[in-house]
């Protein structure tokens, strides 16, 4: 008989189980969408798409390293919420690139911390104006808190201005920020600091050098990194390089989760050109970019569950109107806006259809 698996054994075999399933995921989209070659008849991506939803749902990823920080995240989360003997803020720093989807990935964390009745507060810093400003999303987070939720902070683009961070200090530490005459307390809150600026991942790796510091450093930046106890979350940008096709694949799941989003989960079949063309297409502000490209989409009939070619009616049909579209703000590409009409009607020469949902059970039975 063979001795009983122990917990570690047993968590290592489903890690790299999961590892693989991730693997095949990304390998299916890279085969059906990446390769130069079209493919010569409709491919399924249904699964693999999925696969991309299965921690936060309505966040998607294939990006394993990037799963794992978020698994880390949500843990860290938990262990905080569960500790009654924690009274200071859990502060975590973000990295990212402006359009990325930051609020939007606070948002699914939120939700997938129901259990703890978890909700979001997002407020851009690059708006403050002076403290004042500060009173109504703390006001919001006082608000959950006397309804018994757990509220998550998110403060966007901390670094836009130095002058955040001695700010900042007090609330990260004793959870509390004395506004003119009020005294806003509160408490046991989840704070996340999102930052797009080079200056805090350099000020970061040097303060894991574990050195003293520079006179040139900012020192209230150390200061404030040095409450970080939550740890780091880092999003990978999405850059449409041909050679990095673990973030084209995401890009991918990303385009497929947007088109779903606004014409709803009826969607089972879309254009393997629009698909190519995203991938190969390079964005501005990332997924914010993509987000407007499928808002150019014209409508479809309520009931139709498959998107053709010929319904996308995209503003890509010369280089004058693309100049004088909104979608001139968001795409671009070094050889000019003309190379970009010429993607897309490279792109155009196959009409092959990607599955993205399975079919429903009643056609099934048809």
């Amino acid at each position: 008989m063979e001795p009983q698996k122990t917990r570690k054994q047993a968590s290592r075999e489903n890690k790299k189980g999961m590892d693989e399933r991730y693997k095949e995921a990304r390998e299916n989209i890279a085969g059906a969408i990446l390769e130069e070659t079209p493919p010569s008849e409709m491919v399924d991506i249904s699964d693999s798409y999925q696969q991309s939803r299965l921690i936060l749902m309505d966040y998607v990823t294939l990006d394993w390293q990037h799963r794992q920080d978020i698994l880390r995240l949500i843990n860290q989360i938990n262990l905080y919420a569960n500790d009654d003997t924690r009274r200071r803020p859990l502060n975590i720093i973000m990295q990212a690139e402006p359009g990325s989807g930051k609020s939007h990935l606070v948002k699914c964390l939120a939700k997938k911390l129901e259990a703890h009745h978890a909700a979001a507060v997002d407020f851009n810093m690059a708006s403050l104006q002076s403290i004042d400003d500060l009173i109504q999303p703390l006001d919001e987070v006082r608000n959950l808190k006397v309804i018994d939720r757990l509220p998550i902070l998110f403060l966007d683009e901390f670094d836009s201005s130095p002058s955040n961070y001695a700010m900042l200090l007090p609330l990260m530490w004793d959870g509390e920020l004395h506004v003119g005459h009020r005294d806003l307390k509160l408490g046991k809150i989840v704070i996340i600091l999102a930052a797009s600026g080079k200056n805090i991942e350099q000020a970061m790796k040097s303060a894991k050098a574990m050195q003293l510091a520079t006179e040139v450093q900012e020192t209230k930046l150390v200061d404030l990194l040095s409450r970080i106890n939550g740890g780091a979350l880092e999003i990978p940008a999405l850059d449409a390089t041909s050679s990095d096709s673990g973030k084209n694949v995401d890009k991918v799941c990303l385009t497929v989760a947007l088109l779903q989003r606004r014409f709803g989960n009826r969607l089972e079949t879309i254009p393997w050109a629009l698909l190519r063309f995203v991938v190969m297409s390079k964005f501005k502000y990332g997924v914010r970019s993509i987000a407007h490209l499928v808002d150019l989409v014209a409508p479809l009939d309520e009931k139709a569950c498959s998107m053709h070619l010929s319904d996308l009616n995209l503003p890509l049909v010369s280089v004058p109107i693309l100049r004088d579209s909104s979608l001139a703000y968001h795409i671009f590409s070094e050889d000019g806006p003309a190379a970009i009409i010429e993607l897309w009607n490279e792109c155009c020469k196959s009409d092959i259809a990607v599955r993205i949902k399975k079919k429903s059970e009643e056609e099934d039975n048809f």
